[in-house]
């Protein structure tokens, strides 16, 4: 999974995007919850030590959908 993460985070990079905290947390949570919906990942991170807020995990999936990494709505990685 840790390579997965990094392939991520290296075309995060070389798009511009950011990656805090609450992202690397975000991105480790769809990995190991590849059928979740963003709202039920939403929640899943809210309760969590850092704290995403909902726009966050939309931009987050978003982002991961343009650099195809996820398909539709759900995420399948």
């Amino acid at each position: 999974m840790e390579e997965k993460i990094n392939e991520i985070v290296s075309v995060f990079r070389l798009r511009g995007h950011r990656l805090t905290a609450q992202r690397r947390n975000l991105l480790s949570l769809i990995l190991n919850n590849p059928e979740c919906s963003c709202k039920e990942l939403y929640y899943m991170a809210k309760s969590g030590k850092k704290p995403v807020g909902l726009a966050t995990v939309y931009r987050t999936v978003s982002a991961l959908r343009e650099a195809g990494f996820v398909r539709r709505q759900f995420v399948q990685l």
